[in-house]
Formats: C-alpha cells, sequence, structure tokens
C-alpha cells in the first residue's frame, strides 16, 4: 500500500436544494443519492483515484450501511481486506449531507451506529507495515497505537486535525504532516498569527504545519520552505462536501510524486476545487489525468464525473 488510513466510514445520503426551506417549509431536491463518506475514508477514496494504493483499517457494521460502504470503497479503488465487519445487526453511522445551491453552503445531520470503534488490538500491524504512509483523523486508541507503530516503523505519518481534540494535540510528537482546519487552529491557538502558531506546530514534533481555510487557501510552514500560502482555485462551486478530506487524500499522492510542501498543498488545492464542482464529496473527486488538464489550461473534463455522478445516481 501507498497509503493506509484509519478512521470512520460513514453511510452519506447526498441530497442538494437550491434554497434551504424555513420552518415549516419545503423544498424539492435537485440531487439525491447514496454515498460513502468520512474523513479519512473520503481520503483514501481521492488517493486511489488519483491512482495510488490505497487501504482502509475500520470497523463497520454488518448491515446494509456497512455494505454499502465496502462496496463504495471498492468502487472508488480502495482496498477493503482490512476492513472488520460487526457483529450481526450493528450498523455504521449515518450522515444526511444537505447542501444549497443559493448560497454554495452545507449542513450536516448525523446519527451515530452501533457497531464499535476499531481497538488497537484489532489492527493488522503485518497490513499496516506494508505502508509508506498512514492517515489519520482522530487521536483514539486505535489511532494513537498505529502512530507510535508508524513511527517505530519509519512510515510518515499525516494528522487531518478538523475539530479540535486532546487526543490529538498528545500525538504531535509522532506525526510528520500535520494538516489542520481554521477551526482546529483557532481552538488551539486563538488569534495567533498563522506563522507564530504554525511554527509552534513544528517545535512540537512534525515536520510540516498546514492550515487549511476553505475558499481562502491555505497556510503552512516546513523547515525547508519557510512560511507559505496556496491561494485557492476559482471554480464554479456545487457542493463543498469532503473538500477537507479531499485535500487530504491529495496531499499525500503529492507527496508519494516527491512534490515539496508548497507543490503538494497546490496541488491538492486543485484537486479538492475540482470536487466542489460536483454533488457529494466523492462525485466529483478528479482522476491524475483531469488535474494535470486544469493545472495546466483551468479547464474541467467533466466526462468521468457525469458518469459517476449517474453511478450515484442509481444507487436512490
Amino acid at each position: 500500500m501507498d497509503v493506509v488510513g484509519i478512521g470512520t466510514p460513514y453511510y452519506d445520503m447526498v441530497i442538494n436544494v437550491s434554497k434551504m426551506p424555513g420552518l415549516d417549509g419545503a423544498a424539492g431536491a435537485n440531487e439525491a443519492f447514496y454515498q460513502g463518506g468520512g474523513k479519512v475514508a473520503t481520503a483514501m477514496a481521492a488517493a486511489a483515484r488519483l491512482g495510488r494504493s490505497a487501504g482502509m483499517m475500520a470497523k463497520v457494521g454488518e448491515n446494509h450501511r456497512g455494505q454499502f460502504i465496502i462496496n463504495d470503497f471498492r468502487y472508488n479503488g480502495v482496498d477493503t481486506s482490512a476492513i472488520i465487519v460487526d457483529a450481526p445487526g450493528t450498523s455504521s453511522p449515518f450522515c444526511l449531507s444537505l447542501s444549497e445551491e443559493e448560497h454554495k453552503t452545507r449542513i450536516f445531520i448525523g446519527k451515530e451506529g452501533t457497531a464499535g470503534e476499531l481497538l488497537p488490538e484489532e489492527i493488522d500491524y503485518e497490513y499496516l507495515g506494508k505502508a509508506k504512509y498512514l492517515h489519520l483523523e482522530n487521536g483514539r486508541p486505535a489511532s494513537a497505537a498505529a502512530a507510535l507503530f508508524a513511527r517505530e516503523h519509519g512510515i510518515v505519518t499525516v494528522m487531518d486535525a478538523d475539530n479540535y481534540q486532546e487526543g490529538i494535540v498528545k500525538l504531535l510528537p509522532c506525526l510528520d504532516v500535520f494538516i489542520a482546519s481554521e477551526f482546529f487552529y483557532r481552538d488551539m491557538f486563538g488569534n495567533l498569527p498563522y506563522e507564530e502558531g504554525c511554527r509552534k506546530l513544528l517545535e512540537a514534533g512534525p515536520s510540516t504545519a498546514i492550515v487549511t481555510l476553505g475558499s481562502r487557501g491555505s497556510v503552512g510552514m516546513t523547515a525547508q520552505d519557510g512560511f507559505f500560502r496556496t491561494e485557492s482555485f476559482q471554480v464554479p462551486v456545487r457542493d463543498t462536501t469532503g473538500a477537507g478530506d479531499v485535500f487530504h487524500g491529495a496531499y499525500i499522492v503529492g507527496l508519494l510524486e516527491g512534490m515539496d510542501a508548497p507543490e503538494c498543498a497546490r496541488f491538492a488545492s486543485a484537486v479538492s476545487a475540482i470536487k466542489c464542482t460536483c454533488f457529494g464529496g466523492r462525485t466529483g473527486i478528479p482522476n491524475r489525468e483531469t488535474v494535470q488538464r486544469f493545472l495546466e489550461t483551468g479547464e474541467i473534463d467533466r466526462t468521468e464525473a457525469q458518469r459517476r455522478l449517474a453511478y450515484y445516481r442509481n444507487n436512490l
């Protein structure tokens, strides 16, 4: 495996409306379909779509949600041989992903499943040991055990620090690439200037610190490159669901291709921008050729995205 991810996969229902209804209101759906979701889960889908070998380590429910999640991983080219199916009758978490055309915004309504979380003793360390990169989304016991194993075996560990968690902060000495959302950053550093905050993150252990800023791009720092800023690409946005997840997967692909941190951030920003032109977190994940054409010409070939949208529409 080029990269193995550990996280919680979701069973998403994707709905898009022109305008959010008011209280007691109603709205017709422009799009509605089911799709796999989750931070690291979608990052692995992005890495696989971009041509790298990606595998997922997780526990899913035994019912139809869990089977759908596994099938969607396979559709996106992600290896599922290390996924554990929990006891009969258990379910994976569900999320309603509702996006709006008018304001280009979205809301998430989730319900936890009954499947247990992956435990440290359930990690297939032989499988993990074959990976070049490990991607994590939290600081819970399985992630902490995997990060320690990766550090001891020379596997590069990347963290998606989306929501602030003390467990993630405690893992900083074991992490190599720390990619935080602006929300995580503000919870940790308040209004501290990004350059100072990134420097503090590097002092805590990682060799790379990135802060994603949504439509404003990202900032980052490494000892080699210093502090840098990456502007976002201007595209016709349909749905920003999964934009950060896809950014992480694409950033890892950039590392695998030998890019430096600023190049990785620009590449990841391009992949994320293309994704945002389609509904759902995974529908618009491009292949490598589509990304290269976009970087060279600014044009997005939508042939593959339309085929993928037709595939997902059929599952409703």
